[in-house]
């Protein structure tokens, strides 16, 4: 028996090992990170979710050192986005996995803050297709919160199946490599390919919901949010953390969400009155300009981190901002965003 479990566990270290070139630490602020693929030489691969908006980035790649990126094209329906290397560097290849049964292992890759590889075994809890889409989206048996949003999803032979995501009940899950395919080009490539949004994709992760939408939700065209700014559908009111619940927050003020509107991005993500936001994306909602000064015209259409106080407890949900409706205004008492 113990030679049996010492070569498992030779071979899952073999694995991680073969596959830590794929990983990058993608800088997000302050000890904060996320986790990427190096798709291409001088293309990354992240979940949009997950990625604030900037202008740069610094990346830690496999092998400790440093790089410089800017973004390139998002797909929110797919939770995909992309980072360009200034000075691209080599990628590796690796062998495509095929769609992996209910009950197969499956190995959830990340990065440390260092861009050396962390890992978590899992198993394929169930698989769904969506409508024309190419793959299947494979769900795991692991709460998002204890995965790595943006690092590869490895097949127990090594091969790779897609990119971690989040499930449309808080569970982990797995952007087909396939569709990552037809958003940034096959990887390994010696160039970075031209990257085009995939047309038609699935609009993932509605959190608090009970299926996967077939379809992402219309966005007004450029022109029409041209000189508007983002609209998250609430009104929100300043208010003070509670002396208990300050540790836990990290911070001693928020914006206590007093109405929500019908069919807007924040009922659409489960929000309700009573909740108190925290931070976007990272960034505290607690300044009196600081939500003015994040929902720029650039947001609509992209999907934000939600960090919010509920009934005592800290959560995290996702949302695609609104082009804030004509005439929409902030109320006295309140602002309405």
């Amino acid at each position: 028996m113990s030679k049996t479990l010492s070569k498992v566990s030779a071979l899952l270290a073999g694995l991680v090992e073969s596959a830590a070139p794929l990983v990058v630490a993608i800088r997000v602020g302050q000890n904060r990170h996320i986790t990427g693929i190096h798709w291409q030489s001088g293309v990354v691969v992240t979940s949009d979710q997950s990625l604030p908006a900037q202008d740069t980035y610094t990346l830690v790649l496999a092998n400790g050192t440093l790089a410089s990126a800017r973004p390139g094209p998002r797909d929110p329906g797919a939770n995909l986005a992309s980072l360009r290397l200034d000075n691209p560097v080599f990628a590796p290849a690796i062998e495509a996995g095929q769609d992996a049964p209910v009950g197969s292992l499956v190995l959830l890759l990340g990065a440390d803050l260092d861009g050396s590889p962390t890992l978590r075994l899992t198993a394929v809890h169930r698989r769904a297709r969506g409508g024309g889409m190419t793959g299947s989206w494979m769900t795991l048996d692991l709460p998002f919160n204890q995965a790595d949003p943006g690092g590869p999803a490895l097949d127990a032979t090594g091969r790779l199946l897609g990119m971690t995501s989040l499930g449309p009940k808080g569970e982990a899950m797995i952007v087909p490599r396939a569709v990552i395919d037809r958003f940034a080009g096959p990887p390994g490539a010696s160039g970075a390919a031209e990257l085009v949004p995939m047309p038609g994709a699935v609009a993932m992760a509605r959190p608090f919901g009970d299926s996967i939408p077939t379809s992402p939700p219309a966005l007004p065209p450029l022109e029409a949010t041209s000189g508007r700014r983002g609209w998250l559908g609430v009104a929100l009111q300043p208010i003070t953390v509670p002396d208990q619940l300050v540790q836990k927050a990290g911070q001693t003020s928020g914006r206590m969400v007093v109405s929500v509107s019908v069919s807007g991005p924040a009922d659409r993500a489960g929000l309700r009155v009573g909740d108190v936001l925290l931070a976007l994306d990272g960034y505290s909602t607690s300044g009196s300009h600081a939500l003015r000064a994040f929902l720029g015209a650039d947001r609509i259409g992209r999907q934000v981190e939600v960090r919010l106080l509920r009934d005592g407890a800290i959560l995290t949900t996702f949302l695609t901002v609104a082009a804030q409706p004509a005439g929409q205004s902030s109320g006295p008492g309140s602002s309405s965003r």
